[in-house]
């Protein structure tokens, strides 16, 4: 498997969830967090999928994510599955472009998965700015979208999703298995390097716990695995002994 990491760019995130792209040497506000945010493309022997879709930002008048995948020689028809953890707007807004409130997908040929729990639980959250209604509602229309129901499955030869249910509540990991390689996405659950080793209860998750002890599960059984870090800023993957 071949794994590229997509860096959108590095954000500083306020309270209530704006994020702000960050440029080098401007002060930092209390209260706010820097991270990156990277979508990560996985080349599998018979497929090409694609890990969460970013924050939604353009460049040059093209979705940033469009133009990462042109750099690394791959076209938007090329990705056959888009797998959502969950359904926050830093990991669903490079899912299409708005024209005039016309939405148009940025990967057409590609099933996009996620968990039918998760986005109605998301649906539900009215004004919380986590979340961007409008595209929550063009997704669940998509013709190529899959519905996940089950809490674990396997999604194609070498892919299954889990349901994990700590930074949201129907919050799903990824794992991909190909020729004896692991790749373990954690999503918002280890976003960075460091969750690995820190063996906290954050606030920012629905239950902090529940991540705490999933992250801690999940460092004892990875022999071998690779792990990808969304938000971290520095480290995008890493592969434990």
């Amino acid at each position: 498997m071949t794994i590229l990491p997509l860096t959108e760019g590095l954000f500083v995130v306020d309270s209530v969830k704006r994020f702000v792209p960050f440029i080098s040497g401007m002060p930092r506000i209390p209260g706010t967090t820097l991270l990156a945010i990277r979508p990560f493309l996985i080349r599998m022997r018979n497929d090409c999928v694609l890990l969460d879709t970013g924050l939604g930002t353009a460049s040059n008048g093209m979705p940033a994510i469009l133009g990462l995948l042109e750099e690394a020689g791959i076209r938007p028809e090329d990705v056959t599955r888009v797998i959502l953890s969950h359904l926050h707007k830093d990991h669903t807004g490079g899912l299409g472009m708005w024209d005039d409130g016309h939405f148009h997908p940025l990967f057409p040929r590609a099933k996009h998965y996620l968990q039918r729990r998760e986005w109605l639980y998301a649906q539900a959250q009215t004004g919380n700015p986590s979340y961007h209604e409008p595209t929550l509602l063009a997704l669940a229309s998509l013709p190529n979208r899959v519905w996940l129901d089950d809490d674990t499955g396997e999604i194609a030869d070498g892919i299954t999703y889990a349901v994990s249910g700590g930074h949201t509540p129907f919050h799903q990991t990824i794992r991909l298995e190909e020729d004896g390689e692991v790749i373990f996405y954690g999503a918002d659950e280890i976003p960075m390097a460091v969750y690995l080793d820190q063996h906290s209860a954050y606030r920012n998750d629905f239950d902090g716990k529940k991540a705490r002890d999933n992250r801690r599960e999940w460092k004892e059984q990875a022999e071998g695995w690779t792990f990808l870090f969304y938000h971290d800023r520095r480290l995008p993957l890493k592969t434990l002994p």
